[in-house]
């Protein structure tokens, strides 16, 4: 079997944020998006995983935890997804791997949904599998086209399309995994002639096909996975949507929060059964309650472990705090430890 590896895009500017920053450093629940990316790289056990940076590329180096499976390319030009990736050809010299295609604004694609994929790739003996979704409008996203056997024979840009195609409801998230050799042979094909002078990644899979290679593809239910930011306001609904699902979680483990929509609670938190949070509290990091432990409105705790049976009245702060267990905090009291 062959080695499983990941290319990261993460070079661009993402000018719709309205910022000097690059937009895959914007944190939701407290890590950058694209840190969320490489953790779930990991999760599916790549052992290679190059990250296209490029602009204010070591600010985006700087917000990634260093791993010895890490590698960073630089792609000095903005010339489109597949010049992106094609940086990345000397990182892969040499090597026969599947390679999955991440996008370093899409934070909440699940390690699950990439071991299908890489799954279905394997078993199907295809040289790259694309995960693709439905939408009644499908908005500017590229349509997937498929021949009169069903087939995948390419996918169209929407700048690119006919009207016709455009009411195509079957639309490429993004994410792929590929042969590596027979990525990288497409690639040295593919040309910018289109509407926006770019060397598309979806170009290859026509070469692919025409080189009669297969092409497969898995159909993704929760769109929420292939949410790509590129506003601030995207950012914040998605990362409600998300903390939301958090709470869910908890709640369902026994955890009884207060008007639980005004709690926020990063997912590197770990409660117990039967621990009591009040409204308006922020709970981050490696934060730990134990059960029984009850926390009164207004809370910041912060990567802070707080005992069994633990009360705090309310509007308290731990920041790198220790609380033993039936400790007792009253209303507004501190521990902050830098």
């Amino acid at each position: 079997m062959r080695n499983l590896s990941a290319i990261i895009l993460a070079a661009g500017k993402g000018s719709r944020m309205k910022s000097n920053k690059a937009k895959v450093t914007f944190p939701l629940a407290g890590k950058s998006m694209v840190q969320r990316v490489v953790d779930t790289a990991l999760k599916v056990d790549c052992s290679k995983i190059a990250v296209i940076v490029g602009f204010q590329k070591q600010s985006v180096i700087d917000c990634i935890t260093p791993d010895e499976r890490l590698e960073y390319v630089e792609q000095t030009e903005q010339l489109g997804t597949g010049h992106a990736v094609m940086c990345a050809k000397d990182a892969f010299e040499g090597l026969d791997t599947d390679v999955l295609i991440l996008c370093g604004d899409v934070p909440l694609l699940s390690a699950e949904t990439l071991k299908n994929l890489v799954k279905v790739h394997r078993e199907s003996g295809a040289s790259c599998t694309l995960l693709t979704a439905f939408l009644d409008d499908a908005g500017r996203y590229g349509r997937i086209l498929r021949d009169e056997d069903g087939q995948i024979s390419g996918i169209v840009e929407y700048k690119d399309a006919t009207e016709a195609q455009r009411a195509i409801k079957e639309w490429n998230t993004g994410i792929y995994c590929f042969n590596s050799r027979d990525m990288f042979d497409a690639l040295s094909k593919v040309s910018n002639t289109n509407e926006q002078n770019e060397y598309y990644l979806t170009d290859t899979l026509a070469l692919l096909r025409a080189a009669g290679k297969k092409v497969s593809s898995i159909v993704l239910e929760d769109l929420n996975e292939v949410t790509g930011v590129n506003s601030q306001a995207q950012l914040a609904r998605l990362e409600d949507e998300f903390i939301a699902q958090v709470r869910e979680a908890w709640m369902q483990e026994g955890v009884l929060m207060h008007l639980p929509e005004t709690i926020y609670i990063e997912d590197s938190v770990v409660l117990e059964s039967d621990v009591e949070i009040g409204p308006c509290c922020v709970i981050k990091g490696r934060s730990v309650i134990a059960s029984g432990s009850k926390i009164g409105p207004t809370c910041l705790i912060d990567n802070s472990s707080i005992g069994a049976n633990c009360k705090l009245k309310g509007q308290n702060i731990l920041i790198n705090a220790l609380l033993d267990d039936d400790g007792s905090m009253g209303y507004a009291k501190r521990i902050i430890n830098d």
